[in-house]
């Protein structure tokens, strides 16, 4: 079985890992030691996979069950004979299935775009001694197969990020114990997302197995940050639970890796689509909310809406500051393009975006900039919230605002946004840089250095300790609901200041006033923010 996928690249990645389809090298990721613990990722099984480069075996990754650790065989364990030999022991009697056999096929068709093809091989006694001694193998992974619980083959599929983690389950339609038809035909009784949408059906996840899943999650995420000193954004990971209810980590679908201020660009696939190409032409999610945005505000003239989606937020956009604000002409006309003209007083302050002074200009560029070092600071902090409550519920997560982040918001500010999102004040005794409930020293560190070079013209950084807040172990509100808010309140925040800055050089007319009560609704959106909150849907509040 196969499946194509063409892509084109036209990104630059930020780790080597970073890909989609199987990361084989994630398995060495589980193996790499913690530079503290001088351990392995802890906690995660992984079955009997052998990892083939250039035709040859790179490494077999096994699991010790009782250290609960992934470990590398090398060397002459990877000889053919060897490999067969552990692939063929312990099989039942009554089941033929040995192992699965993923390779991965890259075709370059010109101009930039590669048509990826997975190909997917189950493998009974009988052949794994032919596919072992094959002189030609292409690039990919052969794995044991897990004998699942219960009467069918099934697989759990998680998408993970730092806000949502969306976990389903795939059974196959045939039952696991049919010897004649294993015999005969073992793709068709063994695949789930691999195999055709007609084998399989979908199937519902406990709430058990759902928080076992999120538990080997932030391990994995610990691990990669501990060892590589990098987010993980985004990833597509596949397990299976055997008879004794453990759950096995297969492989990693798909994998995005970000900086602190440096986010990734490459776009994302959520899962290989074996057996189905994708679809031509499809929008993107980004051009798609941006074209849902132009039509909420053609409907409804909603001017706060357009201040902070459209005009100053763009949050859909990974392109730079300049690109986002309104002065090329092909920006312009994209904004009246296929969605209607906009009303005359924007129209007007679009032109008045072109005709700025160059030191205006630069002022709010390097306050476009702050902003979003503003804004990445509070994702990391709640990235750590999450991680925290994932391994530790019953103590409190200290939400450390740097001093750099202080300065630039004002210590009245901050207790402004603390009091919006509901969070008290945490008296500090000491210096808070070690990172036990928050983020780890050398990455607070990083990131206030990081942040205070993204400050620019800020001013300096002020030279006293960082404002500490507190989210209590019982915290009700979610907390991408509460990384929503404070994103959202920041934004309103500059956008004032922004305003403010353009009525001081001469911007804007005295005595204009947006329509329908805009700047009533921008003043009352400080102390209210959810007024001009936008419609989104989510499917898990971590």
């Amino acid at each position: 079985m196969k499946s194509n996928r063409k892509k084109e690249k036209s990104w630059m990645k930020n780790h080597p890992m970073e890909g989609d389809d199987i990361i084989t090298s994630f398995y060495d990721l589980l193996c790499k030691r913690d530079p503290k613990t001088m351990k392995p990722c802890r906690n995660v099984f992984v079955p009997d996979t052998v990892v083939y480069e250039h035709n040859f075996p790179r490494g077999w990754y096994t699991t010790d069950v009782k250290a609960r650790e992934v470990m590398r065989r090398q060397g002459k364990d990877l000889d053919a004979a060897t490999i067969e030999f552990g692939f063929s022991r312990d099989v039942a009697e009554n089941f033929p299935i040995v192992a699965t056999y993923l390779s991965i096929h890259e075709e370059n068709l010109g101009n930039g775009v590669t048509e990826t093809t997975t190909r997917v091989q189950v493998l009974n006694k009988e052949d794994i001694g032919a596919f072992v001694a094959r002189k030609s193998k292409n690039n990919g992974i052969l794995q044991r197969f897990v004998f699942p619980k219960g009467y069918h083959n099934n697989v759990i599929k998680v998408v993970w990020s730092p806000r949502i983690a969306i976990i389903q389950r795939r059974k196959n339609k045939y039952p696991i114990k049919d010897r004649k038809r294993a015999e005969i035909d073992p793709f068709a009784i063994t695949v789930t997302y691999e195999g055709p949408e007609y084998l399989s059906e979908e199937s519902g996840v406990s709430a058990h197995v759902a928080f076992e899943v999120k538990n080997i999650c932030a391990e994995i995420i610990k691990h990669f940050f501990h060892t590589e000193h990098k987010y993980i954004t985004r990833m597509v990971l596949y397990f299976k639970g055997d008879g004794k209810d453990r759950l096995w980590l297969l492989w990693c679908g798909s994998l995005r890796v970000a900086e602190r201020i440096v986010p990734s660009n490459m776009p994302m696939n959520l899962a290989p689509r074996f057996g189905e190409p994708a679809r031509e032409g499809a929008l993107s999610e980004r051009e798609m909310l941006r074209r849902v945005d132009k039509a909420y505000y053609v409907i409804t003239r909603d001017g706060p809406f357009y201040e902070t989606y459209i005009r100053g937020g763009d949050s859909h956009s990974n392109v730079s500051s300049g690109k986002r604000s309104f002065r090329g002409v092909d920006t312009r006309d994209s904004l009246f393009a296929d969605g209607g003209e906009l009303d005359s007083f924007y129209a007007k302050k679009v032109n008045e975006e072109e005709n700025l002074p160059t030191e205006l200009k630069d002022h709010l560029e390097d306050m476009k900039n702050v902003e979003e070092m503003v804004l990445e600071t509070f994702r990391d902090i709640f990235y750590n919230a999450y991680s925290h409550f994932l391994s530790a519920t019953d103590r409190p997560f200290d939400v450390v605002v740097p001093p750099n982040v202080v300065n630039v918001l004002s210590p009245a500010s901050t207790s402004e946004l603390m009091k919006f999102l509901k969070l008290g004040r945490k008296l500090i005794a000491e210096p808070l840089m070690q990172g036990e409930n928050g983020i780890p020293s050398d990455a607070a560190a990083e990131g206030t250095e990081a942040a205070h070079a993204s400050s620019g013209q800020m001013g300096p950084v002020a030279g006293e300790q960082p404002m500490v807040f507190a989210i209590p172990e019982k915290f009700y509100t979610p907390l991408s609901m509460l990384s929503n808010k404070a994103e959202e309140w920041i934004r309103a925040h500059f956008n004032e200041r922004r305003e403010e800055a353009r009525k001081g050089h001469g911007g804007q007319a005295e005595g204009e006033q947006p329509p329908d009560g805009g700047s009533a609704e921008r003043d009352e959106r400080k102390t209210d923010s959810s007024n001009a909150q936008r419609p989104s849907v989510s499917y898990v509040n971590m």
